[in-house]
């Protein structure tokens, strides 16, 4: 009896050796994600901001990264994880504008609607305009050159005509 009591206590020692290697062999790995902020925009009170940061997540294969919209304090920074406002799977542009103290737009080319988003967080109303004009930004006009700016001011060299204010 006594070899038989050995025998089990052995037994149930390697299984439970053998579980746990088994499964730290299968387990994936820890692998932090890292949260990179691009755009901060601080209410008209100052009381809240609109923090625009996308979020990347290392996997086996390849990395999952998304572009998020938190709404925090002014002292705070966005959590380990998604916005708290919006999160959509991708790397979108995005930006955030306070309308009012209690009324936030977030501007998008991409369709929002796939994302997860709030309407309403903490008192604030949460819009979503659709984007419909192509540039958010226009380019600086060039700058006159010298010769252009002598002719439209008729200093020119003697061209043009004289409504241009040239001479013939």
């Amino acid at each position: 009896m006594c070899v038989w009591w050995n025998f089990r206590n052995d037994l149930a020692r390697c299984l439970v050796i053998f579980g746990l290697g088994l499964l730290s062999a299968c387990s994936r790995p820890s692998v932090p994600c890292t949260n990179v902020v691009s755009s901060e925009e601080v209410s008209p009170g100052g009381k809240f901001k609109a923090v625009v940061f996308h979020r990347s997540c290392q996997e086996w294969v390849g990395s999952t990264l998304t572009t998020n919209v938190s709404i925090l304090r002014v002292n705070e920074s966005p959590a380990d994880g998604n916005g708290n406002v919006l999160s959509y799977k991708g790397d979108v542009g995005v930006r955030a504008d306070w309308l009012t103290d209690h009324r936030l737009a977030i501007y998008s080319f991409a369709d929002l609607n796939d994302a997860n988003r709030l309407e309403t967080l903490g008192g604030v109303t949460i819009e979503y305009p659709k984007m419909m004009e192509a540039d958010i930004l226009r380019p600086a006009l060039p700058a006159p050159s010298a010769s252009a700016t002598a002719t439209a001011t008729g200093t020119g060299t003697g061209t043009g005509t004289a409504e241009e204010g040239g001479t013939k």
